[in-house]
């Protein structure tokens, strides 16, 4: 019983491990910590909004979705519009599409020919109300609003 379970374990682990690694990719990690940091910087500034520029690290096309505490159907509305494109962006076999239960207060970045990223660093310095989410076919940067109330910063709004 007990080689069977550490055998079983072990299969687990190597069957995860890859996807483990490659949730914690640098393309979530920027735009978390690029939210975390400009939270941080309107806290201390005594304004009420600001917004932060973020360009990836790796070039090309790109789907962001950052996903609130709890979902609710203007939520799921949004996803489905960026749904196709985001499976359209995954590597094939490994697609995860942002329509999936359990992705809550955290974000996603989807990108040509790689595996979708995930992070979930920015939520002790803003939080967000509602999915929000862009496509981006062409690249580029992208715009997120953080709004300041009292505080606590929100993610108002992505371009």
């Amino acid at each position: 019983m007990r080689h069977t379970l550490s055998t079983f374990a072990l299969t687990l682990l190597a069957a995860t491990a890859p996807l483990l690694t490659a949730c914690s990719g640098d393309n979530a990690g920027t735009v978390s910590a690029a939210i975390a940091d400009g939270a941080s910087r309107l806290k201390g500034s005594g304004q009420t909004q600001t917004t932060v520029r973020i360009q990836l690290p790796d070039p090309g096309p790109y789907v962001l979705v950052i996903y609130p505490p709890f979902r609710n159907a203007a939520d799921e509305a949004l996803l489905d519009k960026l749904a196709p494109g985001a499976l359209e962006l995954s590597q094939a076999g490994a697609a995860i599409s942002p329509k999936s239960e359990g992705l809550v207060n955290t974000l996603v970045v989807w990108q040509k020919g790689k595996l979708a990223t995930f992070n979930s660093g920015f939520r002790s310095a803003a939080e967000a109300k509602q999915a929000l989410g862009v496509s981006k076919p062409g690249g580029g940067a992208t715009e997120i609003t953080l709004a300041r109330q009292g505080s606590t910063v929100y993610i108002t709004a992505i371009k």
